[in-house]
């Protein structure tokens, strides 16, 4: 089943009470720069897909909204691609291809590249970026702040700790508060941590693979 992605207004209700000055659109941008790491750390949004490869140039593999954090596999025409980084990456060439490498938030090209089937494991993170402005009635909204749904109801308390740990961080501003940032922190991390070595022991009994982080 794919994942659902909601906006990250989903948490404001639970960050509000701590830090009730605060700007929604900077308590949202928040929530997703926690969940950018948390998504980093721990691997636990991953997402599997099967496509068809049919540009030489680019073949968009993770959803919209999403940036690749990790190549965990990939597979084409069900032989293993060799995961390698976009500074190494030759492109042109002819035959079956035996790299693959990410070269945008999102996509990823063969080398040397034939058209075929793709299969992929990816572990997924929020983008970093912004996109503002697409909203006429809502100017300040903006379409990366949204994270899975899974993320809600798993690691929502997690990521509030996270985005509280960095409101209050933030310098110069009526809810400044390095005590707080710091406790916030704190917590954030030890609940980040604790995801991580969760998704360990679930996965100790699978197949090694090597893996590859570019952007």
């Amino acid at each position: 089943m794919a994942v659902q992605l909601v906006s990250t207004a989903t948490l404001l209700p639970q960050i509000a009470p701590f830090a009730p000055t605060c700007p929604a659109f900077v308590a949202e941008q928040q929530i997703r720069m926690a969940a950018i790491e948390l998504a980093e750390v721990s691997r636990s949004w991953r997402h599997v897909t099967t496509i068809s490869a049919v540009a030489a140039d680019e073949t968009l593999v993770a959803p919209p909204f999403t940036a690749i954090h990790e190549i965990e596999f990939a597979e084409f025409e069900g032989q293993p691609l060799t995961p390698i980084q976009f500074s190494t990456f030759e492109q042109g060439g002819e035959g079956r291809p035996t790299h693959i490498s990410q070269i945008s938030p999102g996509g990823i090209c063969l080398s040397p590249f034939m058209p075929g089937t793709l299969r992929v494991s990816l572990f997924l993170k929020p983008r970093a970026d912004n996109a503002m402005g697409g909203n006429p009635v809502k100017p300040f909204e903006d379409a990366h702040n949204v994270i899975p749904d899974f993320f809600v109801y798993l690691h929502g308390s997690t990521l509030t700790m996270g985005a509280l740990a960095r409101i209050y961080a933030i310098p110069d501003e009526p809810w400044t508060d390095e005590g707080r940032a710091a406790f916030y922190n704190a917590e954030f991390i030890r609940k980040r941590d604790s995801t991580f070595r969760a998704n360990l022991r679930g996965q100790q009994r699978a197949k090694l693979r090597t893996r590859f982080r570019d952007m």
